[in-house]
């Protein structure tokens, strides 16, 4: 077998990321009148347990003589599989627990990307991303966080498009950011060598690093060793770089190295430039992303189709 073709395959699609069995109807507890609030609770607890997720809702009512008649339509999409649940909820306004209904709606994640269309988004988006982060450098972009680097450049990006009327990008969704195109952990320095081109990771993709530690040797200029005359010893140090929750956008790519423009990380609350080394890194994730369009997920909306 051909482990590298084996290794291609997994860093380019993630199958964690496109893989989800069929969901089965959710418990909506509506014992609890969750519904009846506004905003209603929701998503739920065992909606969120399932993972880091984003929602919207819409409401309408009739009223006659009698009661009003109200219906709840609600809609999640969980963020890394980009599944989506809808929920629709229809009860006497008199009597809610008496009379309340509901419906559920589950819609699998998105198709995969091919190479192709992986390669028509970097060329729609790559380059204004890294040169709008490019641009930032020396600056502060909003609340000086690193998510908000990204967030604030797919913003201002996808309202250029819009205005030429071009597909915009996708947003980000808590931390992710378009199309998972690698995903590994570092168990020990150099494990990952090669990954980088493998899952031909480019200028203008989302690097998101998570509980990472770099352990960065470094040379420094020789020095005198004291008490013997005509004597040099070759000088070295050493850094440790530590990320818990770490976003930034990758503008160059050279062997297992990715250069970065940064917000909050080697520059505090500030946009500066900094380089990662996979073969550095000894322990810690690495998720990289491909910034696609829109169309890819579609807008996520609080809508019901009887069918």
């Amino acid at each position: 077998m051909d482990t590298s073709q084996e290794v291609d395959k997994r860093a380019k699609y993630p199958k964690a990321a496109f893989t989800m069995a069929q969901q089965k109807d959710f418990d909506l507890a509506l014992n609890t009148k969750w519904f009846t609030k506004q905003p209603p609770s929701f998503p739920l607890p065992s909606m969120k347990a399932l993972g880091p997720c984003s929602s919207t809702y819409n409401w309408f009512w009739e009223q006659d003589f009698a009661d009003t008649t109200k219906v709840l339509i609600c809609a999640v999409r969980w963020t890394d599989t980009k599944a989506i649940t809808k929920v629709r909820v229809k009860w006497q306004e008199s009597n809610p627990l008496g009379t309340v209904t509901a419906q559920q709606k589950h819609n699998p994640s998105p198709a995969p990307l091919s190479e192709e269309e992986l390669d028509a988004a970097h060329k729609s988006y790559g380059a204004n991303i890294a040169t709008w982060a490019e641009s930032t450098i020396g600056t502060t972009v909003g609340d000086g966080e690193c998510w908000t680097l990204i967030q604030r450049s797919l913003l201002d990006l996808a309202e250029t498009y819009r205005q030429y009327g071009k597909e915009a990008p996708l947003i980000s969704q808590g931390r992710s950011h378009g199309y998972p195109i690698l995903n590994l952990t570092a168990p020990t320095a150099g494990s990952n060598s090669g990954l980088l081109q493998l899952a031909d990771v480019r200028r203008g993709d989302i690097i998101e690093l998570k509980s990472a530690h770099f352990h960065i040797i470094t040379e420094e200029a020789p020095k005198k060793v004291p008490g013997q005359w005509g004597k040099w010893q070759k000088g070295a140090g050493e850094k440790n770089i530590r990320l818990s929750h770490h976003t930034a956008v990758i503008v160059g790519v050279d062997g297992d190295v990715v250069k970065v423009v940064e917000q909050n990380g080697c520059v505090a609350g500030g946009v500066g430039v900094e380089r990662y080394d996979l073969g550095e890194m000894m322990r810690g994730e690495v998720e990289v992303f491909r910034v696609v369009g829109e169309k890819w997920v579609g807008a996520l909306v609080a809508d019901w189709d009887d069918e």
